[in-house]
């Protein structure tokens, strides 16, 4: 530190009666200050009071074996694990994720306290007992999982009132009774999951005559996720749950009671890629209006009391699987049709009445893996010779085959109880003996060579034969395009994908059962073994059941993922083990007296020093980057000046309420005037909101050399006197928000929002591609968009955001920042923020620019509103939310910027363009508008600094913005759709 000036030597100096004195009058106020300190620890947390008690009584309802850590009353101050917080005062509890931790108990009444919650995730543990009707209350809910637990009960039509909902899962309980009607008034409403329990009744529709309400699964013209399977349902499907408005692409019936005819208007569900209805009582002909499905990748009738003849489907040219086995059909022969299925891989027509001979041309399909033909009357000679290349697997039990041309087929062959298998012509007699069951296996990770003995829960571990707890995990396949286990390979491409997906060895996962059921269901039990200590940790079990059930290889297909309770009891006994009742007291007692002593000491000279440096500073003239502060030494940057806490204050007539120009989480925003006139807008962050010094000093380090005429510059910091502020330009004209809703009196014209447009999009470009390192904004609004003098766009805020990984550039926090309406829908579900999470918020100001209105108005999502209102009239049905200013502007001018809109806030980011690609459109879509040149040109610089692929916005994109009918990259189909997640 130097040697210290005088004014601070004087203060140590002093008399030894003086020094009594101050000593004496020092340890009163201490012990007064002390008492205070515990009193008040509780009453003045940061944390909202009904979210303390909702917590609380979470806890109490719980037997969580100590691993949830949640310990005093302030769970956002106290940095709570497995929750999140907002940024306002006092913090509301947003996010709740403890899945997978064994907690047992009930979910108490006490949830309706936690009122702002976003995400609640309690899947995967023991709880029991039936859902409250309180978690009604919880109304800023997007997303709902509370799937395999152990609730009993019916589903409260509480439900109902989660008019924000999006994603609700309490698939893998016990649940009974109905679907509750009041389902229908979720409007909101994305993914439905209540498959494997045991609900009973019809499906409810709003014109069945038993609801008051007048709603249903008709009204929710927004889902795209009926998961339904697995359950006692009866009854038939409504035809009204087919509508042109409907956006279904999924719906998952099948393993019911269902009876009736399917019905026609099954093919009005045009945008349908899944279809799964087997396993039920459905009678009837198969409707031909199932050719109107277009984007149908799977069909799955099977094991229903179906007859007639399979119509003609050659019209689904994106069909995968077609799955029509154990019906009644018509007896007659392999339908011709079938060999123009050019994407077709699973073909399962087992017990079909089919017969006759098998054509060649039907392994002549270029991606055909496996074929299911059992117990049919089919006969003649099975000839692989010239085709098969890509068959993986074909069953032919119990035909009429007598014999054989194989030529060098030498995958999964079955014909088993075919003539062939009685004579003596056959090469390979394995083909009619087959082994079903998982063979010794030589790849495999095992632990036989392992001699010393474990108990209870305890393994030898195959990495080095020590004792370790593993984690149990369980898949279900329900329709892998093999048949059999006899080839290894097929297991070892599973252990591989799961190891590369959990980032784990295959030496960490073993496969101690893996089977065939008599439904051709392959299951699967995976025991991961910790590598670093005897157990995993809760956050390891948190994240390996979120991620596990989204791992799969494409010859697998998507599973249903399920896990043992972990054995948390290790980490109970680890926290009550230790010293002795007494010793404890002991050592607890005169840890505290030393504590308050040292406490003492240190205060009364951090008192003396602050006053000493407050001296100091008076005393000398201010100076940029060259000071002592008492967070240590200011960072001396080039780009940024450092202010004295003194020069702020009289900058801003001592952060009078008169200065003040805005307010949020961090802190609060003042107009403050330097002695050379200029204006700046000063940050001063509240004293929740700190930051650790040398993570005030990185990020301001970083901030100093971001430099963009789109972005709002940093002028200066302070870190003085226990303050941190940020200090930056200051924008004349206020937001985007206030000129779009006339509160500073701006009004903008159709060229200047499109300029406002693409300012912006090349700030944000800027942050993404760069900046060095990247940057993610995190909280893109209309409200962070700045005008300056000339009604240019500058991008603001972006000084509290968190810096991109390098590796996948995402990054994932507890303290959770974003606006709702604007957060990117995949946030909710894998709490992973990217790039493509700012491109989202961008294309929702994009429809600001264009209707004017706020991302929530009177209930109504705009996003969701703009495609519902393009998918039933186009352009003309969008204009009536149009900004009136803009209504005399050319329709195909206001299309082409709708158009990028819609493609940035696809639901599925990897479908988002980049914030280069959106200002490359968006300065040729200019240009051409002004008839110049000259705005594309300025940026040639940038251009070539990017030096990006050149995506182009073609109508193509357009068309299929809001009918886009799947998801692949994010939301794969699963029956217990387990989603990506990260440990909070």
């Amino acid at each position: 530190m130097g040697p210290r000036s005088p004014p601070v030597t004087a203060h140590y100096t002093t008399s030894t009666t003086a020094s009594l004195k101050i000593m004496c009058h020092f340890w009163a106020n201490v012990w007064v200050f002390f008492h205070a300190y515990l009193l008040l620890q509780s009453a003045e947390g940061v944390t909202h009071s009904d979210d303390v008690n909702g917590l609380l009584a979470l806890q109490d309802a719980w037997n969580a074996y100590g691993m949830l850590q949640w310990s005093g009353n302030d769970p956002c101050g106290s940095n709570w694990s497995h929750i999140a917080c907002d940024n306002h005062n006092p913090q509301r509890v947003i996010i709740i994720s403890v899945s997978g931790l064994g907690l047992s108990g009930t979910l108490p009444d006490d949830i309706g306290f936690l009122t702002g919650l976003q995400s609640l995730d309690m899947s995967h543990n023991k709880l029991r007992g039936q859902l409250s009707s309180q978690l009604g209350r919880l109304v800023n809910l997007v997303i709902l999982k509370l799937e395999s637990n152990e609730f009993t009960g019916t589903i409260p039509p509480a439900l109902g009132q989660l008019r924000n909902v999006q994603y609700i899962y309490l698939t893998d309980n016990m649940l009974q009774g109905p679907i509750p009607h009041e389902i229908g008034l979720l409007r909101n409403l994305y993914w439905l999951d209540l498959a494997n329990n045991h609900l009973q009744g019809e499906l409810p529709y709003s014109s069945d005559g038993k609801n008051k309400l007048n709603v249903g699964l008709d009204n929710l013209t927004t889902t795209k996720h009926f998961h339904f399977n697995n359950n006692s349902l009866e009854g038939p499907i409504p035809s009204s749950i087919c509508h042109q408005n409907m956006q279904l692409i999924h719906m998952l019936f099948d393993s019911n009671q269902m009876s009736g005819n399917i019905p026609d208007a099954i093919g009005d569900c045009l945008n349908l890629t899944v279809l799964k209805i087997d396993h039920n009582h459905f009678s009837g002909e198969i409707p031909t209006t199932l050719d109107r499905l277009v984007n149908l990748s799977e069909l799955h009738l099977t094991a229903n009391q179906l007859t007639g003849v399979l119509p003609d489907l050659s019209n689904l040219n994106k069909l995968n699987i077609l799955a029509v086995g154990d019906n009644q059909f018509t007896p007659s022969e392999i339908p011709a049709w079938l060999t123009s299925l050019r994407s077709l891989t699973d073909l399962q027509m087992q017990k079909t009445n089919l017969l006759g001979s098998i054509p060649e041309s039907l392994f002549e399909l270029p991606t055909i893996t496996a074929v299911n033909l059992d117990n049919n009357i089919l006969n003649g000679t099975l000839d692989l010779s010239t085709s098969a290349s890509s068959l993986l697997t074909l069953s032919l039990i119990n035909n009429r085959i007598d014999s054989t041309s194989l030529g060098k087929f030498n995958q999964e062959l079955n014909l088993q109880g075919n003539p062939v298998c009685n004579t003596s012509a056959l090469v390979n007699s394995q083909v009619c003996n087959p082994d079903r069951i998982v063979p010794p296996i030589s790849y495999q990770t095992n632990n036989s060579r392992c001699s010393n003995p474990c108990t209870g829960n305890f393994v030898p571990s195959p990495l080095d034969c020590s004792c370790v707890v593993p984690y149990k995990c369980h898949f279900t396949y329900r329709a892998p395009y093999f048949t059999t286990l006899s080839d290894s390979r097929h297991l070892k491409v599973f252990v591989d994908a799961l190891a590369k997906g959990l980032n784990m060895s295959d030496g960490q996962i073993m496969i101690p059962e893996a089977f065939f059921n008599s439904r051709n269901q392959l299951f699967i039990t995976a025991w991961l073994f910790p590598s670093e200590s005897s157990h995993w940790s809760p956050d390891d079990i948190v994240s390996i059941s979120g991620e596990a059930g989204s791992i799969y290889p494409s010859m697998y297909g998507p599973p249903m993922f399920q896990a043992d309770p972990y054995d948390f009891q290790w980490l109970a006994n680890a926290r009550r083990a230790g010293l002795s009742t007494g010793a404890k007291v002991g050592i607890g007692l005169g840890a505290a007296i030393l504590a308050l002593i040292i406490f003492g000491v240190c205060a009364f000279a951090l008192i003396q020093k602050r006053q000493a440096d407050q001296a100091k500073s008076l005393s000398e003239p201010a100076s940029g980057g060259s000071r002592k502060s008492d967070s240590g030494n200011a960072p001396k940057l080039k780009g940024a000046r450092w202010f004295s806490f003194i020069e702020l204050k009289k900058a801003t007539n001592n952060f009078s309420d008169s200065n003040e120009i805005g307010a949020g989480g961090y802190g609060k925003v003042y107009k403050g005037e330097l002695p050379n006139k200029d204006k700046v807008a000063i940050k001063r962050s509240n004293r929740l909101s700190m930051q650790g010094a040398m993570e005030f000093k990185n990020e301001i380090e970083l901030l100093s050399r971001v430099h963009h005429r789109n972005l709002v510059s940093l002028v200066g910091f302070c870190i003085d006197q226990g303050e941190q502020m940020l200090v930056y330009e200051f924008i004349e004209n206020g937001s985007l928000r206030d000129a779009l809703t006339g509160v500073n009196g701006i009004k903008l014209d159709w060229h200047r929002r499109l300029l406002i447009a693409l300012g912006a999009a090349r700030g944000l470009a800027y942050l993404h591609e760069l900046a060095n390192p990247p940057i993610i904004h995190r909280d893109v609004k209309s409200s962070n968009i700045l005008l300056d003098v000339n009604l240019d766009a500058k991008v603001a805020d972006f000084g509290l955001s968190k810096l991109a990984p390098d590796a996948g550039k995402t990054h994932v926090t507890t303290q959770v920042k974003g606006t709702v309406g604007y957060l990117d829908p995949e946030y909710y579900l894998t709490e992973q923020l990217t790039e493509k999470s700012d491109v989202y918020s961008y294309g929702v100001v994009l429809l600001e620019l264009l209707t004017s209105r706020q991302p929530i108005e009177f209930g109504k999502y705009i996003v969701r509103e703009a495609k519902h209102l393009l998918d039933r009239g186009g352009m003309t049905a969008f204009r009536t939310i149009l900004d009136t200013r803009l209504q005399s502007e050319n329709t195909m001018e206001l299309q082409r910027l709708l158009r990028v809109a819609i493609q940035c806030v696809e639901e599925c980011a990897v479908n988002r363009p980049t914030m280069s690609e959106v200002v490359k459109e968006l300065e040729e879509f200019i240009a051409h508008e002004s008839g110049v040149g000259s705005l594309a040109l300025s940026s040639k610089t940038y251009e070539r600094e990017l030096n990006k692929n050149k995506r182009r916005f073609s109508d193509s994109d357009w068309v299929c913005s809001s009918k886009d009918s799947s998801c692949n990259s994010s939301f794969h189909y699963a029956e217990n759709a387990t989603a990506k997640k990260n440990v909070l």
